[in-house]
């Protein structure tokens, strides 16, 4: 017998926890499900480990436009509006407020930076300051520690740091979402679904155990959702690549978060140093970029999802080598990072080409390898144009369904992207989403 909800969510990580709670919240929608195949929120790339907990404001990211930037800040603001309405300590257990920057450390990185903090930089963060090596050595003494004194160094130190468990953040907005009355607001673990199959009478959701009918379905599963996308019809023109990063660390040698200065269209983010949320006495340095043949980092049983993910052709490689090979920041990255991988002579590598630039005085000694730390992201490659696509995306559906695709800055765009998904999901439905109920709850006008 099928169940009946008026919408289901694949995925319970914190974009699809975010969704149960905008659309229980913000909406007249009467029921929804959230599936979720393992026995807890948020086990992937939603936990603190898999992630560097960063709430990317969009002043410190300079591979950003000032549009992209402003929707970042503006989902930050979304994300500390909710965490304003919880009491103290659990506040205090997701939220965390840090010191943060990006660091240039030569003269072509110091000029770019010059450059990012232009009038409109500044316009939309006026609490961002430039500074220079005599308050660098203030404020991150060993950012400065046995530096060459003729290097060009200079960094934007930003006043909106914050630290962001992720995981916690998506059990706090389940569990603020069934606490709405008058609803049908259901959270089932373990249940793993099969497949989607779309119509215009609505959505047939097929588990191992159950099967489920909806008005709207709302996938939001990882690099699992392209390939659930694949299945029904969508994204013929799109791959997608697995991108793993693994981190180190050391005793903490950072008072906050230090990113380098990163190349405007490079997706993949430069080796930074960042504090952790769940422990106090070390310091991140990463993330490293390699290619995994899995969806999931420790699931070997993910690989054939992801060549469907992948979706091997010609022009697949065409793109690949087009995005990779002939981008050459792109290629020099990939090469680093291949030679991060080396056994023996990788470890010393990561220390002298990335950590070095951001603590000077860190010895081979003093980094040892993250284990279990670390994750899996999707870069998605548009096959007919043969290049990259960048940021957050997401896939409309003719038939009341979305696909949600979150590469970088994915779960810091939580919030946004539920309360834009919530407001289409609403219209769709012939329901109501109240828009002043989330600007009042949130913050941020809808």
């Amino acid at each position: 017998m099928e169940k009946e909800y008026d919408v289901v969510i694949v995925g319970g990580g914190v974009i699809g926890s975010a969704l149960l709670y905008a659309i229980s919240s913000f909406t007249d929608i009467k029921s929804v499900l959230l599936l979720e195949k393992y026995g807890d929120l948020a086990t992937l790339n939603s936990n603190s480990n898999s992630n560097s907990q960063t709430l990317h404001w969009g002043d410190v990211e300079t591979n950003y436009t000032i549009e992209k930037a402003k929707r970042a800040r503006d989902a930050s603001r979304r994300l500390l509006g909710f965490a304003s309405k919880l009491d103290k300590e659990e506040r205090d257990y997701i939220v965390q407020k840090c010191q943060k920057m990006v660091l240039a450390t030569n003269e072509r990185e110091v000029e770019l930076l010059e450059r990012t903090y232009s009038d409109a930089f500044r316009e939309l963060f006026p609490g961002a300051k430039f500074i220079g090596r005599e308050e660098l050595a203030r404020v991150e003494p060993n950012t400065m520690k046995g530096r060459d004194p003729d290097d060009k160094v200079a960094a934007i130190l930003s006043d909106s740091g914050y630290m962001v468990d992720f995981g916690a953040l998506a059990h706090a907005m389940v569990k603020r979402a069934q606490t709405v009355g008058g609803k049908t607001v259901d959270v089932l673990f373990n249940s793993e679904v099969l497949s989607v199959e779309t119509g215009s009478g609505g959505s047939v959701v097929r588990t191992r155990n159950d099967t489920y009918r909806a008005g709207f379905v709302d996938i939001a599963a990882g690099m699992h959702t392209l390939v659930f996308a694949k299945a029904a019809g969508y994204a013929k023109d799109m791959a997608a690549l697995a991108v793993g990063g693994n981190f180190y660390t050391s005793r903490r040698v950072l008072n906050g978060k230090v990113y380098r200065v990163q190349i405007g269209g490079i997706p993949f983010v430069t080796v930074h140093g960042d504090p952790d949320i769940r422990n106090k006495g070390i310091t991140r340095f990463g993330p490293t970029v390699s290619l995994a043949a899995r969806l999931e980092r420790y699931t070997p049983g993910t690989r054939s999802a992801f060549m469907k993910a992948l979706s091997p052709s010609i022009q697949t490689f065409a793109g690949m080598n087009r995005a990779f090979v002939k981008d050459k920041d792109m290629w020099r990255i990939m090469k680093d990072n291949a030679l991060y991988l080396t056994p023996l002579i990788g470890k010393r590598a990561f220390l002298e080409r990335e950590v070095r630039r951001i603590v000077p005085s860190m010895g081979i000694d003093d980094i040892k390898f993250g284990k279990g730390i670390g994750g899996v992201r999707m870069q998605a490659i548009d096959v007919k144009k043969r290049g990259l696509i960048l940021g957050e995306m997401q896939i409309i559906g003719r038939e009341n369904i979305i696909f949600n695709l979150t590469p970088s800055p994915g779960a810091t765009m939580c919030l946004t992207m539920a309360v834009e998904d919530a407001k289409r999901i609403a219209s769709a439905l012939d329901r109501e989403f109240h828009a002043d109920r989330c600007a009042a709850e949130l913050g941020v006008p809808a």
